[in-house]
Formats: C-alpha cells, sequence, structure tokens
C-alpha cells in the first residue's frame, strides 16, 4: 500500500510540476522588457533617486515661476529606465515617442540617440521640454517607448507611460501671496498687481517665492535704499528693452519711490 501512494505521488508531481514552470514563465516574463523608473525628488534635484515606484511617474514645471524668465526655452528632464532578465554585453537602442491630446500638446525634443550601455539593467535619458507658446495654458503629453524602433518589449503595464505637464503661468496664489495680502502689504513696496510685474520682478530679483524673498533683510534694503524704483527707472531708460506693459491698464507698469 505505502508502495502504491508513492507511485501516486509521483504521478501527481509530474503532471503538475510543467504546469507551475509555465505560469512562472507567464508571470516574470523571459527577459529584455524596459520600464519607467520614478525619482523620488520629482525632477527637482540635479542627482535623481530612482524607484520603482509607481505613483512618481509625472513631471511637471512651470516656465513662468522661473529666474530666468522668457529666455527659459527648453526645461531638462532625465528619465530613468530599468530592464529586466540578464545583462547583455552590447548596448541596447531605447526610442521614445508620446501621446499628445487634441489641444496643448506639449512638445518634447529628444536630443540625441539613446542606448541602454552593455553590462547593466539600467540608464537614465535626456529629454527637453519646450517652452509653451500661450501664458496661464497647461500642456501635456505621455511619454511611452517605441517598441517598433527600440532592442525592447513592454514590461509592466503600470510603468510604461511617463506623464508630462507643463505651464508659463505667474498669478497671486503660485506666487505666494493673494490679492488682500498684496494690497494691504506689498502694494506699499511695488504698487497695483499686475501679472506683467510680477513676472518682471521674478527674473530681475530671482525671486520664485514671493513670501520667502520678502521675509529676509535684503528685501528690505533693496526698497530702503530704492533700487526698486531705480533698477525699473534703469530699465524704461534703456531702449533696447521691451515695453512691460500692465495687463489691466494698458500702460507702462510703475514701482513706487521710497
Amino acid at each position: 500500500m505505502k508502495t502504491i501512494m508513492i507511485i501516486l505521488q509521483f504521478f501527481v508531481l509530474c503532471v503538475f510540476l510543467p504546469g507551475c514552470e509555465e505560469y512562472e514563465m507567464i508571470q516574470y516574463g523571459e527577459g529584455g522588457e524596459i520600464n519607467f523608473m520614478s525619482d523620488y525628488y520629482l525632477g527637482q534635484s540635479s542627482k535623481p533617486s530612482w524607484q520603482d515606484n509607481v505613483e512618481g511617474l509625472h513631471y511637471e514645471v512651470n516656465f513662468g515661476l522661473n529666474p530666468l524668465g522668457d529666455s527659459l526655452l527648453m526645461d531638462t528632464v532625465l528619465i530613468g529606465v530599468k530592464i529586466s532578465g540578464i545583462y547583455t554585453d552590447y548596448p541596447r537602442k531605447v526610442v521614445f515617442t508620446t501621446k499628445v491630446p487634441e489641444q496643448n500638446a506639449l512638445e518634447v525634443i529628444y536630443p540625441e540617440e539613446y542606448y541602454v550601455p552593455a553590462d547593466t539593467g539600467r540608464a537614465e535619458f535626456r529629454i527637453l521640454l519646450k517652452r509653451p507658446e500661450t501664458r496661464n495654458v497647461e500642456y501635456s503629453a505621455d511619454l511611452t517607448f517605441d517598441y517598433e524602433k527600440s532592442d525592447f518589449k513592454a514590461g509592466t503595464v503600470e510603468r510604461q507611460v511617463f506623464k508630462l505637464k507643463v505651464q508659463n503661468t505667474v498669478n497671486m496664489e503660485l506666487w505666494g501671496t493673494y490679492k488682500e495680502e498684496w494690497d494691504d502689504y506689498y502694494s506699499i513696496f511695488f504698487g497695483a498687481y499686475s501679472e506683467t510685474k510680477a513676472r518682471y520682478l521674478i527674473t530681475k530679483y530671482g525671486c520664485t517665492k514671493l513670501n520667502e524673498w520678502a521675509a529676509t533683510n535684503g528685501f528690505m534694503t533693496l526698497w530702503i535704499t530704492n533700487v526698486f524704483y531705480k533698477d525699473f527707472e534703469a530699465y524704461k531708460a534703456n531702449p533696447a528693452n521691451k515695453p512691460l506693459i500692465d495687463e489691466n491698464t494698458g500702460e507702462w507698469i510703475s514701482i513706487p519711490k521710497f
């Protein structure tokens, strides 16, 4: 009887083991599959910290709140990828493509050809996002892989799309203030609010966060010594500078003298 049971157990193992092996192959794939990785810092650091985190597969930038102002035409983004399976002793090509909406499609530029180096399963690549033509509108694109031109296959479904959003927007809330605070406090330094004036100040003094800038000793020194007024008058006096027109009045913006 004991011999019969052993034979039956051996028979059962022979039947089910091939099925288990096949299941694992389907679950884990054959290797050579590519996935996006997320950056812990969401692109806000010069040294990314790459993670297998689905929630971090996105990047957003606002060209309006930038100390370089209108001169910043492109934004650089580092994209991380991870390859499954064994390493190869030769580089493998990666080609990106984008899926964009019918309106407000973000233009993505690929400045070079991309290859995952030999003997590694990770790589990071540089792409460029073009400054939006229209202000105060969100532009978007979904970055994905072009598998027909790449040396890889699709990996995990949830890690095949990297979402990009770009805008060129300046308003009180984004800058760190609100109407009542501006009227009661900041108007003493700068006069009436306008988007054009805010953009000038951001570019001139690199103040992307108004409330933090205003809390410094340097801010008060600039005001007391009339630097805000003098700098703007010098700007107006230079014929090479474009007019800064207040969108509310149709006239040049103005900054009060201390």
